[in-house]
């Protein structure tokens, strides 16, 4: 019986846990830890989008896709923001930024380039929002 209750209380430990720690408790992890993204940097970039109801998340690959955002001051053009993060450090090397942008020409939208500044001043409101969340948590 003592046998019995031994090793039940050992296999409870040892499942129980997340992490293991000299108690034998262990600490449970977060899922921003767990798939090794920046909770900071993904809780700034949905908050960037916040105002939109076309958006895609998705935590586990660490993306937030928009659909087609058209400004009101100009509806001939449109863009879709992909933004990746790609880390658990708050580095701006862990955000990755991609937009796709189209112009209405004579009713049919046409491909363009979207220039770098736009993506480098998304990536600048990104880390500044990030942050400032990181330092209110703290």
């Amino acid at each position: 019986m003592k046998k019995v209750i031994l090793i039940l209380s050992i296999f409870f430990l040892i499942t129980g846990c997340s992490k293991i720690n000299i108690f034998g408790f262990g600490e449970e992890t977060n899922k921003f830890e767990k798939l090794k993204i920046n909770e900071y940097l993904w809780l700034a970039s949905k908050d960037l989008f916040k105002n939109y109801a076309d958006i895609n998340e998705n935590l586990s690959e660490g993306n937030i896709i928009t659909g087609w955002i058209t400004s009101k001051k100009n509806p001939n053009t449109r863009f879709r923001i992909s933004i990746y993060i790609m880390g658990s450090k708050l580095i701006e090397e862990n955000i990755k930024i991609f937009t796709e942008k189209e112009v209405n020409k004579s009713g049919v939208w046409q491909r363009q380039q979207a220039s770098r500044a736009f993506n480098a001043n998304l990536k600048i409101k990104i880390m500044e929002k990030a942050l400032r969340l990181e330092e209110s948590y703290q």
